[in-house]
């Protein structure tokens, strides 16, 4: 048969011992006497390796940047806020001082008012009690020293019941005190006075002169201690 001629084969996909797809071709004669004609089998193409490694590695990488700087603004936001809250602590307490000083001067301030506010109802009253008095040492008549004597007890009597209204200052008040029992004496000596004067008797009008000289020596003595404890 001409080598030309077409040959007739089977073929026959046998396995490598080893398992790698290869395959060998045999040509196996139709016809007895026929050449047989065998394919050597093909060299196994290594398969492409793909870089599986990349991505994993790429993801870590990303991974370190991303915690570095992640721990880095921690890092740096955990400090501005460890400051701003220091700076908090600091400007409350500076707050609670400033408070306490305020609360403080208020007090003051509301102490020296009632202060003054005393003082200035003493120095009215007891400028009103001393004149009463010069206008009642100075009478010539009768008339005018039942009228002086009657001012005069008025007057005392409406400076007590102003001072006993008033708030007395803690540091005031002992001299508060001395003078509450002179003006007490004071129109206690006066009231005698008028007595004495309205009954024609001349030892009530002498011992009343005597006992209102003293209560209002005394009522002097009292203002001299309250102007010296409220400086």
């Amino acid at each position: 048969m001409s080598t030309e001629q077409a040959i007739d084969t089977i073929v026959t996909l046998l396995p490598e011992p080893n398992g790698a797809d290869t395959a060998r071709l045999e040509a196996t004669p139709s016809e007895p006497g026929e050449a047989v004609v065998t394919a050597a089998p093909d060299r196994p193409v290594p398969a492409r390796r793909q870089r599986r490694w990349l991505l994993p590695v790429a993801i870590g990488a990303a991974g370190l940047v991303a915690s570095g700087t992640l721990g880095g603004f921690l890092l740096s936001t955990s400090g501005q806020r460890d400051a701003v809250r220091h700076q908090l602590a600091t400007s409350q307490a500076t707050l609670a001082v400033t408070r306490g000083q305020l609360t403080a001067a208020r007090a003051d301030a509301a102490t020296r008012q009632v202060t003054a506010d005393y003082i200035k109802l003493i120095a009215v009253d007891g400028g009103q009690a001393v004149t009463d008095y010069g206008t009642l040492s100075g009478c010539t008549s009768f008339g005018q020293c039942r009228t002086a004597a009657q001012q005069t007890l008025t007057d005392l009597q409406a400076f007590q019941a102003h001072r006993a209204a008033a708030t007395v200052p803690p540091n005031l008040a002992n001299a508060d005190g001395a003078l509450r029992d002179a003006l007490s004496a004071a129109i206690a000596a006066t009231q005698e006075l008028i007595t004495g004067a309205d009954n024609d008797d001349v030892g009530k009008i002498k011992d009343g002169s005597n006992k209102l000289d003293a209560a209002l020596l005394a009522i002097g003595k009292a203002e001299a201690a309250l102007g010296a404890s409220s400086s």
